[in-house]
């Protein structure tokens, strides 16, 4: 007779529950909507407008020990949270949850994010009616977003204070920026696949053209080969080390001709973590 021995078997990691996360988001902001824990739309469009920079903060020391692919992505996991913006459509009275990304880097509760990102709620459209600004961490652990402290329209970027009752939560340190060659990885949560996590390099140090008309601009960017979709807008882009050196900002696809529109190459856009600095320091 053959005997298996499983006691000392390792267990390998899980799989996640996307369907699950989803719903159990969606009920803990039924939740915070009861206690009146949510900040209205309109507060947050008051507060985006100003576009106010400098903030206080209490960032983690930059890391300096290398960490394996798992190992970097738990700890990102710990720190990336779901952003939830929460919305009434016109044809139905069932609340809908549009999902984006963020991160902490402060353990008292402030996050980083696009403008954009805080936008969608801020200036809702197509008739929908906005719930709720919240987010949800790794843990299950769900909060509302309070204020915002800081942004930039020009560099897509905001810092939002959520209100986390006390509790600590677990943050990522800020790298002082990337060079092209450079290793990184990226989590967030595209098209509802929750913390999803890929790896590239840094293709380009560029600036960036935006805008339309007289109203058109240049800013600085990063270009990076790592996989991302919409839903990972505001994630984290890392270091070797697991420190921030950017944030997901859009994607540019490039065609052959308008004779021939087939796709050869499809742009990653990241925020480079200067730019960050510069509004939390100014």
């Amino acid at each position: 007779m053959n005997l298996v021995f499983i006691a000392g078997m390792a267990v390998g990691q899980g799989f996640t529950n996307d369907a699950k996360i989803a719903a159990d988001f969606l009920h803990s902001f039924d939740s915070l909507s009861a206690r009146g824990e949510i900040i209205s739309a309109a507060e947050v469009q008051t507060q985006l407008l100003a576009e106010r920079s400098g903030v206080s903060l209490n960032l983690t020391k930059p890391v300096l020990k290398e960490l394996t692919g798992h190992e970097l992505y738990e700890k990102a996991k710990s720190a990336t949270v779901i952003i939830g913006v929460a919305y009434q459509c016109p044809r139905c009275a069932i609340i809908h949850m549009n999902e984006t990304t963020g991160y902490v880097i402060d353990p008292k509760g402030i996050i980083v994010t696009n403008y954009h990102v805080s936008a969608l709620y801020a200036f809702m459209k197509d008739g929908n009616k906005p719930k709720g600004f919240v987010v949800r961490m790794a843990n299950g652990r769900t909060y509302a977003i309070k204020a915002v402290l800081a942004s930039s329209k020009k560099n897509d970027l905001s810092v939002l204070q959520l209100d986390t009752h006390g509790d600590i939560l677990p943050s990522l340190s800020l790298a002082d920026s990337a060079q092209v060659g450079d290793k990184i990885y990226i989590i967030g949560h595209p098209k509802g696949i929750h913390y999803f996590f890929s790896q590239g390099n840094v293709n380009n140090r560029y600036m960036e053209e935006v805008g339309e008309g007289d109203n058109k601009f240049f800013r600085e960017m990063l270009s990076v080969s790592a996989d991302y979709a919409t839903g990972s807008s505001g994630g984290p882009v890392m270091d070797i080390y697991g420190n921030v050196v950017g944030t997901v900002a859009n994607t540019r696809m490039f065609l052959h001709s308008d004779m021939n529109p087939g796709v050869q190459m499809v742009l990653k856009n990241i925020i480079p973590v200067e730019s960050l600095w510069k509004l939390i320091r100014n």
